[in-house]
């Protein structure tokens, strides 16, 4: 099957046949938009446009309701100005906007008519939501989602490796963990456990790349609790507890692995998925 773009979503949840052939459709965004993104431009310049837009209609909504007009004059013209400048952003999306409502809401608020403002404020938000309802997912699946392909993690060799690399030498430790378990191989355990550990204390190093002197992010999945999980996972196998060390193992990959997942790959894969199809 053919993407153009399109995203094709096979469901895992949902087996049989009558799934199989579902697709999803999403407009691809102007290339005009990525220079007011991140690393294209210093500052998430689209993004605070939106925000301050946001910002105004709620402004002007709450003055119309207390009736001052001053204060309604003062978001208005901010609210021209950012809208206006959607379309010099991204002239592809000079239709996708209604200016012309603009000079409207003045002149409502000027003559105090709350209710014809409101109207007109809605049909406002209405062309905000539309382009929402079209590509907010793309653009921030796009621009605002974790690209890691020039990070670069040491292996257990020291050498350095991308993030595909890692990921399979971690998938490779958890699993020698636990056929040696499995094969009463206390030793091969041992070892593995010991190249998980390296791999790990790695991936965690990585983190600065994003969440530069934010070290939540790091401490959240691979902080004390890792690290103290995975002595444990030492001293159980030592002490040859398989299935305790198969239960803390299974802990560990809900802790770390799912949990890192969840919040970074999902939104990761559907940007490689969308940028693969859109070169297409």
């Amino acid at each position: 099957m053919k993407f153009t773009p399109v995203l094709f979503l096979i469901s895992l949840l949902m087996p049989g046949s009558a799934y199989a052939e579902r697709t999803i459709k999403f407009d691809t965004p102007p290339a005009s938009l990525k220079k007011w993104y991140k690393p294209s431009n210093k500052r998430q310049v689209w993004l605070h446009t939106m925000f301050r837009l946001r910002r105004e209609m709620q402004a002007i909504n709450e003055y119309a309701n207390e009736n001052n007009k001053p204060a309604m004059e003062k978001w208005i013209k901010r609210l021209e100005e950012d809208y206006n400048k959607i379309a010099e952003m991204v002239p592809e999306w000079k239709k996708e906007i209604k200016p012309r409502l603009l000079p409207e809401l003045k002149i409502f608020a000027k003559k105090g008519d709350t209710l014809r403002l409101a109207r007109t404020l809605e049909m406002i938000q209405q062309t905000c939501d539309d382009c929402h309802q079209r590509y907010q997912l793309v653009v921030t699946a796009i621009y605002r989602s974790p690209n890691y392909k020039d990070i670069k993690i040491k292996n257990i060799n020291g050498s350095l490796h991308d993030f595909k690399d890692n990921m399979n030498a971690l998938s490779i430790s958890v699993n020698q963990i636990l056929i040696a378990l499995d094969d009463e191989k206390k030793s091969t355990a041992l070892q593995a456990q010991q190249n998980l550990y390296t791999q790990l204390q790695a991936l965690g190093n990585s983190c600065k790349n994003c969440h530069k002197k934010d070290t939540y992010p790091k401490e959240r999945i691979l902080g004390k609790t890792m690290l103290k999980n995975m002595e444990l996972l030492k001293t159980r196998i030592k002490k040859g507890r398989v299935k305790g060390s198969q239960k803390l193992l299974g802990k560990i990959g809900v802790t770390v692995c799912a949990r890192c997942h969840n919040i970074h790959r999902i939104v990761s894969d559907l940007r490689n998925t969308l940028q693969s199809h859109n070169n297409q």
